[in-house]
């Protein structure tokens, strides 16, 4: 009898064992990726492995994953960690959702934060089934630097007599080049069905038009794609696609030529208002199709120039306003205290720049408080000695910066509006990989700090 029991016993602790490491059951399922919602404090099991999100602070969110404990910032464009066999990102958090008031858009999170977990030894995607969006049979290029990227903070938003803070809901490629003609194709995501095309009358751009594909093999996904060339489209209501196959070329709006692609989630077949998307963050997705390789990337540079100061009439959605990335090689640095992840560029026709203060978004919801009196730019290099200089003011205000390259003092400059000025040139040491300009400010706040481009040259 007592042997019995025994065996029972063992039969129960085994059983209940074997429960206890089931997958928690996911919100949903984006090819080999699994999206969970999570309060702080509250955990999931998946691949065996023991997920808990123990605090967020701003755009940042600290996870124990199995015996590791790291921070992850919301990808808006940040590509996974890696922990416990596990490739992880944090697809969206509360804190960036109450920065914006189109709700619908973060429509996906239902609570604190919601993570993307794979198995690090999968893809996110199989790229037999999926194809990056954009040809490259045109040679088009893409580095992930567009300012209106995925859930990218706009800022404030004025039209139809409404004001709304906007997050982006999606990625726009830059395809200037490509305006009104048959270059750089847009292409099927997957295998899909084309569900509607419309005209978007509220722009009164009777060029452009939208294009929504129901996944076939996920009729809860859509792919969105906006911005395209009427003219130029190859596909009708109701047609089936295959991965790849042509779609249209970009027209974008009257500034500037682009294309917009989003990736949806919803039980029914969305209508055009992408206000109101539930928009999936894919953004690592999409660089590991591009790249076509799961494996982060590091970008360096041994000369270069650094442009804040995109003109309009060139209409590049390139400021060099966002935060540092390895791939891209260079960016601001901000930590955990900036919640939007980057600063607004200030554009004026003819010459634009980088306004740094201070306070950053100052009235609006993303305000914000640089603990440090100054900014620091970073650029990924070879070590050596380099040449720098830079270009510093503001086209609407008054500035005063001081200006330091690595341990170097490049001087300190006081401008008039509208004045611009070059520092003089530089000669510095790069020991560590790491280029860092930085830029103090005025401490009272009365005065802005302004920079409109970068030059360095490598000397050795």
């Amino acid at each position: 009898m007592r042997k019995k029991t025994i065996i029972l016993l063992a039969f129960f602790f085994v059983f209940f064992l074997a429960r206890a490491q089931e997958n928690s059951v996911p919100d949903f399922v984006f090819g080999n990726a699994v999206y969970y919602n999570l309060d702080v404090g509250e955990t999931v099991i998946y691949n065996q492995t023991e997920i808990e999100l123990i605090r967020i602070t701003n755009q940042y969110n600290q996870f124990k994953i199995g015996s590791d404990t790291l921070w992850l910032k919301v990808s808006r464009r940040t590509l996974p960690s890696f922990a416990a066999g596990l490739r992880v990102f944090v697809a969206d958090n509360i804190i960036v959702k109450k920065l914006t008031d189109d709700n619908p858009i973060h429509g996906l999170l239902k609570k604190d934060v919601l993570i993307c977990l794979s198995d690090a030894a999968q893809p996110l995607l199989d790229p037999n089934r999926f194809t990056f969006p954009v040809s490259f049979n045109d040679g088009f290029m893409w580095n992930g630097e567009e300012d209106h990227h995925l859930f990218s903070y706009l800022g404030k938003d004025v039209s139809n007599g409404k004001t709304l803070y906007r997050s982006h809901e999606g990625i726009d490629f830059e395809l200037d080049d490509a305006k009104g003609i048959e270059k750089h194709w847009l292409v099927a995501f997957e295998n899909s069905e084309v569900v509607w095309i419309e005209e978007n009358k509220k722009e009164n751009n009777s060029n452009a038009v939208a294009v929504l594909l129901q996944s076939q093999s996920n009729p809860q996904l859509f792919y969105f794609y906006d911005k395209l060339y009427k003219r130029s489209l190859e596909v009708r209501k109701g047609q089936n696609l295959i991965q790849g196959e042509l779609i249209g070329t970009a027209w974008g709006d009257g500034d500037r030529g682009y294309a917009h692609f989003s990736v949806l989630k919803s039980d029914t077949i969305p209508s055009f208002k992408p206000e109101s998307f539930n928009v999936i963050s894919f953004f690592p997705q999409l660089h590991e199709l591009y790249y076509r390789n799961p494996q982060p990337i590091v970008r360096k540079f041994s000369r270069g120039a650094i442009d804040f100061r995109t003109s309009n009439k060139s209409q590049i959605d390139e400021k060099n306003n966002l935060s540092f990335e390895e791939y891209s090689g260079k960016g601001w640095i901000f930590d955990k205290w900036n919640p939007a992840d980057k600063i607004m560029a200030i554009t004026k026709k003819g010459q634009n720049n980088i306004r740094l203060n201070k306070v950053l978004f100052d009235d609006s919801p993303a305000k914000c408080t640089n603990p440090e009196n100054w900014y620091e730019y970073e650029i990924n290099v070879y070590n050596g000695v380099y040449r720098i200089r830079t270009k510093m003011g503001d086209s609407e205000v008054a500035t005063w910066q001081r200006l330091m390259f690595e341990d170097v003092d490049a001087g300190t400059l006081s401008l008039a509006k509208g004045e611009f000025k070059w520092t003089s040139e530089r000669v510095i040491k790069v020991s560590d990989n790491k280029l860092t300009v930085r830029i103090y400010v005025d401490e009272s706040g009365k005065l802005s700090a302004g920079i409109s481009e970068i030059v360095f040259q490598r000397a050795d």
